[in-house]
């Protein structure tokens, strides 16, 4: 900027020197200073406000700044397994059931009888003096065999039968679901509105730097000069008017209002 101003001016100089017209030269150098003031005069303003005013009433600056995005988080089912079908190997299967069976049938058996005897001990004298204890076994029912009836028995038993035998089968499965948040666009940015801005006389360097601190805080990049608000200030600045719905563009009240910067 500073490079143009003295370019021209070097030119006007030029001119004068080589024309040696002094009217014409005058008369350029009046144009060329109004020029160069409207041209300080919107880089000003645009450095500081980046919108153009459209209205004062007051002592309150008004510009079209964008409609505010709005947006709405919504929770929906999402699939999270789609129906569908799979082939399961099935093992044999049972039928469980308990019985009673005989297990003694009770019918005349040829059985033997044992002996009864009768034992008795008795001390007899030997021929050298000494004495000696014997046993004396009296019968008193000999052995013998004889048919005799068993009793009939019974007991309880587990019985098993086969229902199916294995195969493969195929199985159907329901869908699953999971909740999903979806951020649903509302009103999207597609028109302006009149909002009160920041006048650019009252847009100084503790604004400004006010303005790139609290964007930082919120996590968003900003600008480390303080005379003007950069390109990356105002893109994060937008940002933060998109994300909190507040209209976009510029230093609006709203937007300074949220950031708790005094105006």
């Amino acid at each position: 900027m500073y490079y143009l101003f003295f370019s021209v001016v070097l030119i006007l100089y030029t001119n004068l020197i080589v024309r040696k017209n002094v009217e014409w030269f005058s008369f350029s150098l009046r144009l060329y200073m109004r020029v160069v003031f409207l041209f300080f005069f919107f880089v000003s303003t645009s450095a500081f406000c980046q919108i153009e005013i459209i209205r004062q009433d007051s002592g309150k600056c008004f510009a079209m700044c964008g409609a505010p995005v709005i947006y709405r988080i919504e929770t929906i089912q999402a699939v999270n397994i789609p129906k569908h079908k799979k082939a399961i190997s099935m093992p044999e299967s049972f039928i469980v059931s308990t019985d009673t069976i005989q297990y003694a049938s009770g019918d005349s058996v040829w059985q033997s009888v044992p002996g009864i005897y009768d034992v008795t001990e008795e001390k007899v004298l030997l021929s050298d003096g000494r004495s000696k204890i014997i046993s004396k076994y009296i019968v008193v029912q000999e052995p013998k065999h004889e048919f005799t009836r068993d009793q009939k028995k019974f007991k309880r038993v587990t019985v098993y039968e086969v229902a199916d035998l294995p195969s493969k089968k195929k199985l159907e499965f329901p869908a699953t679901y999971i909740n999903v948040s979806l951020k649903k666009l509302v009103v999207p940015a597609s028109k302006e509105i009149e909002t009160e801005v920041l006048c650019p006389e009252r847009v100084t360097e503790k604004i400004i730097d006010a303005v790139q601190q609290k964007l930082k805080a919120f996590g968003f990049e900003a600008d480390n000069f303080s005379n003007e608000l950069g390109e990356t200030t105002m893109d994060s600045l937008e940002k933060f008017q998109e994300q909190n719905e507040l209209p976009i563009g510029g230093l609006n009240i709203p937007t300074l209002d949220l950031l708790g910067i005094q105006h």
